[in-house]
């Protein structure tokens, strides 16, 4: 399950929770370059996988793909994990094949928004 945010004009903040099978990965990317089509340039993204559980095998492909996908206009991301050795190490084979300096793996939000150069993100209430 996830969450996407627009906290900014090119920024996002997606929370994902549990498991990742490969029709929510689908999903997920779909509607994530619906929401970034008008982006050339600058996106910034916050990804909070701490209650995230595993990426499921058949999902890392998919979203490697969007990941070297969003390498041009991308100015910086960050992966929130804590507390998860198996799932940083899934993230970390993500990161190492994107290609691209412009992600980190950080342990909590206040050194994501730093790395993005966010100062303060308020969040819509359904």
């Amino acid at each position: 399950m996830y969450q996407i945010e627009k906290i900014g004009d090119d920024s996002f903040y997606i929370k994902a929770i549990g498991t990742f099978p490969l029709p929510v990965a689908e999903r997920f990317v779909i509607e994530f370059e619906d929401l970034t089509k008008d982006i050339h340039e600058n996106l910034n993204v916050i990804i909070d996988i701490t209650e995230a559980i595993l990426l499921r095998i058949e999902s890392i492909d998919t979203i490697l793909d969007l990941l070297k996908r969003n390498n041009e206009k991308l100015n910086k991301s960050a992966f929130i994990i804590s507390k998860n050795p198996p799932l940083g190490v899934e993230f970390k084979y993500l990161l190492e094949h994107a290609e691209s300096s412009k992600r980190k793996i950080v342990s909590n939000l206040e050194d994501a928004k730093e790395w993005i150069g966010i100062e303060d993100i308020i969040f819509k209430k359904d």
